[in-house]
């Protein structure tokens, strides 16, 4: 009676331990692969921000990416058009002497992956990252560099999102 009881109670306690995993949301995300044609790009980005165009060089290289000179591209070669960053505050909170305290700060752009021709074969899609910054009623050199620091976090999380968007492209 007592190694079915264990039983019964191990059984129990892991479907406790499977619900409360599916109940927050959890998501195993594996190591998806760009597919084939998306290999070898060109890149046009009219993003209008240094750091996100780095972050996006850097995780375009770790997912095996090549990125050409339009010059040296073939009519096959896709090309990848980011289109401007486009930033929006909300304002979360204000201190005792009703200076903003806090705001979070969304980011957003759009891309699509076009043929030599500029037909587009895939999107606009868009990618967006928020954060919540604080400090914002620090001094003025300490908050502008906060957030800026804040800002190069959520390029390279937009740059992230960009990749594992393109991981699941149809092609």
């Amino acid at each position: 009676m007592t190694v079915s009881l264990t039983h019964i109670t191990r059984l129990f306690l892991l479907a406790l331990l499977t619900m409360s995993i599916v109940a927050c949301g959890f998501h195993l995300r594996g190591n998806g692969s760009v597919p084939s044609q998306l290999k070898v790009l060109t890149l046009t980005s009219e993003s209008g921000s240094d750091s996100f165009d780095r972050a996006l060089r850097i995780e375009l290289s770790k997912a095996g990416i090549v990125i050409l000179d339009k010059n040296k591209a073939t009519e096959e070669t896709l090309n990848l058009k980011i289109n401007s960053i486009t930033t929006a505050d909300t304002e979360l909170a204000r201190d005792g002497n009703n200076d903003v305290s806090q705001i979070q700060r969304r980011l957003s752009s759009a891309y699509f992956i076009r043929q030599a021709d500029g037909k587009s074969v895939y999107g606009p899609r868009t990618i967006t990252t928020a954060k919540t910054l604080t400090n914002q009623n620090a001094e003025e050199s300490a908050k502008m560099s906060y957030n800026q620091a804040q800002e190069e976090s959520q390029n390279e999380d937009l740059a992230r999102q960009l990749i594992y968007d393109l991981n699941y492209a149809p092609f």
